[in-house]
């Protein structure tokens, strides 16, 4: 077992779609080092015939990629095999981007720069759904966690949403945790985006 309790001997297979080399490069080193088996590719029509050689379990696509961009490719994958877990990864932390590929289909949304440790957890966390009866719909949110929410959508600092709500900074950067861990968010803009893709929140 690896140091997040999954079994080598399973060998997920993770596809990394990225044009930037070094980013493929470090990717590809990640994934090896936690006992997957990695394949890489630079753009869209590579990556659809990697997906149709090697049929991975996870994907960790580009949103910003020549030719077929990331959210067309997300459709095509989707069409293929709706079963392949996919991880969005952009430079750009929008959160209509987000929501649109959360909608589409991606299990996960993470944005560069980003630390290792964040990609592995994002990997492990989607794999281990794949084994599981995951149920997005059941997470549940208390009122407070959905104030503060709703105050990270505008774009609120913890130190803001501490004196519009009358609570300590402390105390909101608690929710703010809390809150990351229930949607498994590895940013604000990405806990955003899952919470009012799933309904949690409002989109207003």
């Amino acid at each position: 077992y690896n140091y997040y309790g999954l079994p080598f001997k399973d060998m997920f297979k993770i596809l990394i779609i990225d044009d930037e080399k070094d980013m493929q490069s470090v990717l590809t080193y990640l994934v090896k080092s936690e006992g997957y088996e990695a394949f890489a590719a630079g753009n869209g029509n590579i990556a659809l015939k990697e997906i149709s050689t090697h049929s991975p379990d996870l994907i960790l696509l580009d949103i910003r990629l020549p030719g077929i961009d990331g959210m067309t490719l997300l459709k095509r994958i989707r069409e293929i095999d709706r079963n392949i877990i996919i991880i969005m990864l952009t430079g750009h932390g929008d959160i209509k981007d987000a929501v649109t590929a959360m909608k589409l289909g991606a299990f996960d949304y993470i944005t560069k720069p980003f630390n290792n440790e964040d990609i592995i957890a994002a990997i492990k966390n989607a794999l281990q759904a794949k084994d599981t009866d995951y149920n997005p719909q059941s997470i549940f949110l208390s009122l407070r966690e959905k104030e503060v929410l709703n105050w990270l959508k505008k774009g609120k600092s913890n130190w803001d949403i501490s004196n519009i709500l009358g609570i300590s900074r402390s105390t909101v950067s608690f929710h703010v945790t809390n809150i990351m861990q229930k949607l498994n968010a590895v940013s604000r803009t990405q806990a955003v985006a899952v919470a009012i893709e799933r309904g949690l929140i409002d989109t207003e």
